[in-house]
């Protein structure tokens, strides 16, 4: 792979998923800063093993592989991977609860929602998180390496554990 295929890949990568792969990576580590820097890692990989992609799968499935190893390095690495304290959950899901304003309710929904999957295993917010990126149980399988079957009944439980802990928040 010459220099030229090399940057129009990962421009390819860089213009699709960029948006996808940041927001894996607040599924992996809840703190902005650290989110910025796990990204840029995560980027910085997927370049450097350009030459490593053989097209037996998706660019966008490779890029996800990388991206996922990248960030259970990056946790074992860094040993900063905490879960998220009772008062930092209280603080950022409960701001702004009074208001009518639907804008409001629905970010407050969204940061319950993301604090709930924060708080899932790691397979299983990475699982989550695909399948909510759109991806198709084959898919995820792959990128994930269980079977898509397994995949399936994954989502079922994790959706039944996160509808539980937001009936939590509905009850505070």
């Amino acid at each position: 792979m010459n220099v030229q295929q090399k940057e129009k890949l990962f421009l390819e990568v860089y213009t699709d998923y960029r948006l996808r792969i940041y927001r894996i990576c607040y599924g992996y580590i809840y703190e902005k800063e650290q989110v910025d820097d796990l990204f840029q890692e995560i980027m910085l990989n997927i370049w450097n093993s350009m030459e490593k992609f053989k097209g037996d799968s998706s660019i966008g499935t490779w890029a996800y592989r990388v991206a996922v190893n990248t960030a259970l390095l990056y946790n074992r690495k860094t040993k900063q991977y905490k879960k998220v304290s009772r008062e930092a959950t209280e603080y950022n899901t409960l701001t702004d609860v009074g208001c009518p304003d639907d804008h409001k309710l629905k970010e407050t929904r969204l940061n319950q929602l993301g604090l709930s999957i924060s708080k899932l295993d790691k397979q299983d917010r990475l699982i989550i998180s695909l399948i909510l990126e759109g991806l198709t149980y084959d898919q995820v399988s792959e990128i994930v390496g269980i079977k898509a079957n397994y995949v399936g009944v994954k989502v079922t439980r994790i959706k039944k554990q996160l509808y539980e802990t937001l009936k939590k928040y509905d009850n505070e």
